[in-house]
Protein backbone atom coordinates (compact mmCIF):
# COMPACT_ATOMS: atom_id res chain seq x y z
CA UNK A 1 0.00 0.00 0.00
CA UNK A 2 1.49 3.41 -1.27
CA UNK A 3 1.80 6.13 1.46
CA UNK A 4 -0.81 8.03 0.13
CA UNK A 5 -3.57 4.92 0.16
CA UNK A 6 -2.34 4.43 3.80
CA UNK A 7 -3.11 7.66 4.70
CA UNK A 8 -6.50 7.71 2.69
CA UNK A 9 -7.46 4.30 4.57
CA UNK A 10 -6.70 5.66 8.51
CA UNK A 11 -8.94 8.75 7.88
CA UNK A 12 -11.73 6.45 6.62
CA UNK A 13 -10.97 4.54 9.61
CA UNK A 14 -10.56 7.38 11.99
CA UNK A 15 -14.17 9.29 10.39
CA UNK A 16 -15.75 5.58 10.96
CA UNK A 17 -14.90 4.52 13.90
CA UNK A 18 -13.35 7.34 16.01
CA UNK A 19 -16.40 8.35 17.56
CA UNK A 20 -17.02 5.32 19.27
CA UNK A 21 -13.27 5.02 20.22
CA UNK A 22 -13.83 8.03 22.38
CA UNK A 23 -17.27 6.82 23.52
CA UNK A 24 -15.74 3.90 25.18
CA UNK A 25 -12.98 5.75 25.92
CA UNK A 26 -14.83 8.02 28.27
CA UNK A 27 -17.15 5.71 29.50
CA UNK A 28 -14.50 3.55 30.88
CA UNK A 29 -11.68 5.66 32.21
CA UNK A 30 -14.82 8.55 33.39
CA UNK A 31 -12.65 11.60 31.84
CA UNK A 32 -12.93 13.49 28.32
CA UNK A 33 -9.30 14.38 28.49
CA UNK A 34 -7.87 10.95 29.06
CA UNK A 35 -10.47 9.50 26.60
CA UNK A 36 -8.96 11.72 23.82
CA UNK A 37 -5.68 10.65 25.04
CA UNK A 38 -6.40 7.20 24.53
CA UNK A 39 -8.58 7.81 21.13
CA UNK A 40 -4.81 9.07 19.54
CA UNK A 41 -3.07 6.32 20.84
CA UNK A 42 -5.65 4.32 19.67
CA UNK A 43 -5.27 5.84 15.76
CA UNK A 44 -1.70 5.16 16.21
CA UNK A 45 -1.43 1.72 17.20
CA UNK A 46 -3.82 1.63 14.13
CA UNK A 47 -1.37 2.77 11.72
CA UNK A 48 1.35 0.68 13.67
CA UNK A 49 -0.41 -2.21 13.37
CA UNK A 50 -2.60 -2.13 10.14
CA UNK A 51 -0.12 -4.11 8.03
CA UNK A 52 -0.55 -7.30 10.78
CA UNK A 53 -4.68 -6.84 10.95
CA UNK A 54 -5.76 -10.52 9.44
CA UNK A 55 -9.45 -9.83 8.94
CA UNK A 56 -10.55 -12.01 11.74
CA UNK A 57 -13.01 -10.08 13.08
CA UNK A 58 -14.29 -6.92 12.42
CA UNK A 59 -12.24 -3.55 12.03
CA UNK A 60 -14.84 -1.74 14.59
CA UNK A 61 -14.18 -5.17 16.78
CA UNK A 62 -9.99 -4.84 16.07
CA UNK A 63 -9.96 -0.99 16.57
CA UNK A 64 -12.89 -0.96 19.50
CA UNK A 65 -10.00 -4.27 21.07
CA UNK A 66 -7.23 -1.33 20.71
CA UNK A 67 -8.91 1.37 22.38
CA UNK A 68 -10.23 -0.78 25.06
CA UNK A 69 -7.01 -2.40 26.02
CA UNK A 70 -5.34 0.78 26.18
CA UNK A 71 -8.40 1.70 28.91
CA UNK A 72 -7.28 -0.99 30.62
CA UNK A 73 -3.49 0.00 30.91
CA UNK A 74 -4.04 3.16 31.86
CA UNK A 75 -6.78 1.98 34.55
CA UNK A 76 -3.51 -0.66 36.02
CA UNK A 77 -0.89 1.85 35.95
CA UNK A 78 0.41 3.50 38.63
CA UNK A 79 -0.06 7.03 37.57
CA UNK A 80 -3.85 7.00 37.59
CA UNK A 81 -4.00 5.02 41.35
CA UNK A 82 -2.38 8.60 42.44
CA UNK A 83 -4.95 10.90 40.39
CA UNK A 84 -8.43 11.45 40.91
CA UNK A 85 -10.41 11.49 37.62
CA UNK A 86 -13.71 13.32 37.35
CA UNK A 87 -16.92 11.97 35.94
CA UNK A 88 -18.34 14.63 34.50
CA UNK A 89 -20.49 12.80 31.48
CA UNK A 90 -21.58 15.78 28.96
CA UNK A 91 -24.83 15.12 27.55
CA UNK A 92 -26.90 17.97 27.20
CA UNK A 93 -27.94 19.46 23.63
CA UNK A 94 -28.68 22.82 22.67
CA UNK A 95 -32.62 21.72 21.85
CA UNK A 96 -35.68 24.23 23.33
CA UNK A 97 -36.11 23.21 26.95
CA UNK A 98 -39.60 21.67 26.43
CA UNK A 99 -40.99 19.56 29.69
CA UNK A 100 -40.56 16.58 27.54
CA UNK A 101 -36.95 16.98 26.42
CA UNK A 102 -36.13 18.21 29.71
CA UNK A 103 -37.44 15.14 31.10
CA UNK A 104 -36.06 12.99 28.89
CA UNK A 105 -32.76 14.71 29.01
CA UNK A 106 -32.93 14.02 32.93
CA UNK A 107 -34.06 10.34 32.79
CA UNK A 108 -30.72 10.08 30.00
CA UNK A 109 -28.73 11.71 32.76
CA UNK A 110 -29.91 9.19 35.44
CA UNK A 111 -29.20 6.84 33.47
CA UNK A 112 -25.67 7.38 32.64
CA UNK A 113 -25.22 8.86 35.87
CA UNK A 114 -25.96 4.60 37.00
CA UNK A 115 -23.78 3.52 33.97
CA UNK A 116 -20.86 5.62 35.14
CA UNK A 117 -21.31 4.33 38.80
CA UNK A 118 -21.39 0.69 37.70
CA UNK A 119 -17.90 -1.09 38.28
CA UNK A 120 -15.67 -1.24 35.09
CA UNK A 121 -16.49 -4.72 33.61
CA UNK A 122 -20.55 -4.02 34.07
CA UNK A 123 -20.09 -0.48 32.60
CA UNK A 124 -17.83 -1.90 29.50
CA UNK A 125 -20.18 -4.33 29.16
CA UNK A 126 -23.29 -2.17 29.01
CA UNK A 127 -21.51 0.18 26.85
CA UNK A 128 -20.46 -2.34 23.85
CA UNK A 129 -23.71 -3.78 23.99
CA UNK A 130 -26.49 -1.01 24.13
CA UNK A 131 -23.86 2.08 22.44
CA UNK A 132 -21.40 0.08 20.33
CA UNK A 133 -24.12 -2.14 19.36
CA UNK A 134 -22.07 -4.99 19.28
CA UNK A 135 -22.88 -8.61 19.65
CA UNK A 136 -22.19 -11.20 22.23
CA UNK A 137 -19.17 -12.80 20.20
CA UNK A 138 -17.56 -9.43 19.16
CA UNK A 139 -17.19 -8.26 22.52
CA UNK A 140 -16.06 -11.58 23.73
CA UNK A 141 -13.49 -10.97 20.96
CA UNK A 142 -13.30 -7.10 22.49
CA UNK A 143 -12.82 -8.40 26.37
CA UNK A 144 -11.51 -11.42 25.31
CA UNK A 145 -13.53 -13.02 28.09
CA UNK A 146 -16.02 -15.69 26.92
CA UNK A 147 -19.48 -15.27 25.79
CA UNK A 148 -20.96 -16.97 28.66
CA UNK A 149 -19.27 -14.64 30.78
CA UNK A 150 -20.29 -11.19 28.66
CA UNK A 151 -23.72 -12.93 29.07
CA UNK A 152 -23.45 -13.30 32.50
CA UNK A 153 -22.27 -9.57 33.20
CA UNK A 154 -24.67 -7.77 31.04
CA UNK A 155 -27.27 -9.39 33.34
CA UNK A 156 -25.56 -8.62 36.12
CA UNK A 157 -25.44 -4.82 35.03
CA UNK A 158 -29.43 -5.03 33.91
CA UNK A 159 -30.53 -6.00 37.70
CA UNK A 160 -27.20 -3.54 38.90
CA UNK A 161 -29.13 -0.57 36.93
CA UNK A 162 -32.66 -1.95 37.95
CA UNK A 163 -31.74 -1.21 41.61
CA UNK A 164 -29.82 1.65 40.62
CA UNK A 165 -32.45 3.52 38.55
CA UNK A 166 -35.83 1.10 38.46
CA UNK A 167 -37.91 0.39 35.72
CA UNK A 168 -37.26 -2.88 33.49
CA UNK A 169 -33.85 -4.79 34.01
CA UNK A 170 -34.50 -7.28 31.39
CA UNK A 171 -35.54 -5.52 28.37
Amino acid sequence: MTPSEMTKEISRLVEEYGNDVLKIATVILKSKELAEDVYQETFLRVVRSYSGYRGESSEKTWIISIAVNLCRDYMRSAWKRRVVVTDNFLTYTADDDTEEIIEKRSEKQLLINAIMKLPDKYREIIHLFYYQEMGVKDIAKVLKIPGGTVKSRLFKARILLHDMIGGEAHG
